[in-house]
């Protein structure tokens, strides 16, 4: 059963690698090359929330799904896939930094060579869509652990 075990563990970390790199490729695309009908030039917003309150008060639906929960869902994976791969990722706190810095890279990239808005509104989204990824993984981890130890002690 201990090879089971491992023959399993090892298929699932190779999957979850290609479906990790697929995703950052999907990021980087999806952050720097796509073109975003809401950008105003190079510009930046430093006050905590007021994008967000902006967009609220906006009463648009779909620029509250767009940028809010869309921020939010773009970091999910992230907070998932990256404990999966890398242990040192499965503390919360390494997690947390680790997607606060990805977030943030990804923000000065944004301003720099795209032109578009660094918004820490959007640091913050997709920082908080990690984690509850890393909630989900942890989750996901206990489960998995639990079902396998009563596999092992058959």
């Amino acid at each position: 059963m201990e090879e089971t075990y491992l023959l399993v563990r090892r298929r699932v970390k190779r999957f979850c690698a290609g479906i990790f790199f697929t995703y950052l490729l999907i990021l980087v695309y999806l952050t720097l090359f796509t073109y975003n009908y809401y950008v105003y030039g190079k510009s930046f917003n430093l006050v905590f929330f007021d994008s967000i309150k902006l967009m609220l008060d906006s009463g648009n639906i779909w620029l509250i799904m767009k940028n809010i929960l869309g921020n939010v869902v773009l970091f999910f994976p992230f907070g998932f896939l990256a404990p999966t791969l890398f242990y040192f990722l499965r503390s919360f706190s390494n997690c947390f930094f680790i997607s606060l810095f990805t977030s943030a890279l990804i923000e000065i990239c944004q301003y720099e060579f795209a032109e578009r808005i660094f918004d820490v509104d959007d640091i913050v989204l997709n920082t908080a869509g990690a984690i509850l990824g890393w909630i989900v993984f942890k989750l996901v981890y206990k489960l998995y652990a639990l079902f396998f130890k009563k596999i092992v002690r058959r």
